[in-house]
């Protein structure tokens, strides 16, 4: 069934939609998913003042610290495998600082970015670096080697400008390397899917990831798929929480990534189940990763 919506497309400017699951709306032209709130003006701003402003703290474990080294280091073994082994790297959107401090330590020249003051300034601390709370376009051009943007596109309401300004920032030949929720996992079919969040407005498959990037002018050398070994058990046990997508008519409350306070018994319980439930799914998820079907959708890309 059709969608009423006084809006375009933010990647192809098609003005007609389709209901998608959970209240989401999907573009009948280029496949494109999107929260019904992405047409409000200064939403993804607004997003980014309320949940990641003043403070947000993130989350600090040493389960957390160990899951996010695991993660950097793939992400830099992506890099890697795309020949690009140091030079001068932009981090869009800090997190906790990690992957800045993981770059440097592996031999890159690393600034970062980010709209969220708290985020800049302890993302700053924690990795020794320069870390810019400015908007993108503030930043000079053709001044970086590398742009990583994890996790970030799915935040804005103009996927398409946020990758034509990191193309800006790159110097000739510069590579961005990307990395998004996949819209097409089997766990999306669950309401309780992590990546269903209140400040995600924007959701991608392999395809129109690809041509997002494209359209913004940049050359895609490489692209994958990779299903998180927590996958499975996130989406169940939200799931069966009673989570719900925030379009959804019986959405339920969520809170600020990173306000979360756990009993340090709860946390390595909750922790240790996870890592038991990512070792039982193995096999679930390498069929996953190798059918276009994992939790995290990668790309590597070029300026020509």
């Amino acid at each position: 069934m059709n969608a009423q919506v006084n809006a375009k497309c933010p990647l192809c400017s098609h003005a007609t939609f389709t209901e998608h699951r959970f209240g989401l709306l999907r573009c009948t032209d280029c496949g494109l998913v999107v929260d019904r709130r992405i047409f409000v003006p200064e939403l993804d701003h607004n997003i980014n003042m309320e949940f990641f402003g003043e403070g947000y703290e993130p989350q600090s474990s040493v389960w957390v610290r160990w899951f996010h080294s695991w993660k950097n280091r793939r992400y830099l073994s992506n890099l890697r495998r795309a020949g690009v082994r140091g030079g001068r790297l932009l981090e869009v959107g800090v997190g906790d600082g990690s992957f800045l401090a993981a770059a440097r330590a592996a031999g890159f020249e690393v600034e970062g970015c980010d709209l969220s003051a708290p985020l800049a300034e302890q993302a700053a601390a924690r990795a020794g670096v320069a870390v810019h709370c400015v908007a993108l376009d503030e930043l000079p051009a053709a001044a970086y080697d590398v742009v990583c943007m994890h996790h970030v596109l799915e935040h804005v309401r103009d996927p398409i400008a946020l990758l034509r300004q990191v193309a800006a920032r790159l110097r000739p030949g510069g590579t961005l390397h990307l990395a998004v929720p996949n819209i097409d996992c089997w766990e999306a079919r669950l309401p309780g899917w992590n990546a269903y969040e209140d400040y995600h407005v924007s959701y991608f498959d392999a395809v129109t990831l690809r041509r997002a990037i494209e359209t913004a002018g940049l050359c895609v050398q490489w692209t994958s798929c990779h299903e998180s070994f927590s996958g499975w058990f996130l989406a169940l046990l939200r799931t069966l929480l009673g989570m719900r997508p925030a379009g959804s008519e019986i959405a339920s409350s969520t809170h600020a990534p990173g306000q979360r306070r756990r009993n340090p018994a709860v946390e390595h319980a909750y922790r240790m189940a996870m890592v038991l439930a990512g070792m039982l799914t193995w096999p679930l998820r390498a069929l996953q990763g190798r059918l276009g079907r994992g939790d995290e959708l990668l790309a590597i890309a070029r300026v020509p």
